[in-house]
């Protein structure tokens, strides 16, 4: 018998990973889980030399991901025009 409880999954699709967002059975309510297969990622643990929380970290995703996640609008680009002034 498992301990995870699935809350929102995405098979692999193409180039896109899969992922699951989803609670222990253990753990606070308020706790949840992201696990993601099939992608490179960079990971920065910010601590307080920035002013942030320590413990706080910065996940920089594939806008594709976000997309799968959604975290972006389906139509949404990340139109830099404007600095090209």
């Amino acid at each position: 018998m498992g301990t995870k409880a699935t809350i929102r999954f995405q098979q692999k699709e193409d180039d896109l990973p899969g992922w699951q967002v989803y609670t222990e059975l253990f753990e606070p309510a308020d706790v949840v889980y992201l696990e993601v297969e099939g992608m490179q990622a960079d990971v920065t643990m910010i601590g307080s030399p920035r002013g942030n929380v320590a413990g706080t970290v910065l996940l920089r995703l594939p806008a594709a991901t976000a997309r799968q996640l959604g975290l972006l609008p389906p139509d949404w680009t990340n139109d830099t025009s404007w600095s090209k002034e």
